[in-house]
């Protein structure tokens, strides 16, 4: 079990693998964008999946992804 909770600053240390690009859909890119930035964790959802926001790195308000807390780093515990 994660010790990952709502509100923990995180940083996303890898690039889960098998992520693919599509031409309306740059899984891949988008989080290659987001390698080794900050977030602050807003959910988590029943699978264990970390809910973050990642508008500030797209340019796209209300932009988030779900990834692996296998993928993450506390870096602050609420």
């Amino acid at each position: 079990m994660s010790s990952i909770k709502i509100g923990n600053r995180v940083h996303l240390i890898a690039v889960p693998p098998g992520l693919e690009d599509f031409p309306e859909l740059p899984t891949k890119a988008t989080f290659q964008k987001c390698l080794g930035n900050e977030f602050t964790v807003t959910a988590l959802t029943e699978e264990g999946w970390v809910e973050l926001p990642i508008g500030s790195i797209t340019g796209n308000k209300g932009e988030k992804i779900f990834v692996s807390p296998t993928f993450l780093e506390i870096i602050a515990n609420k």
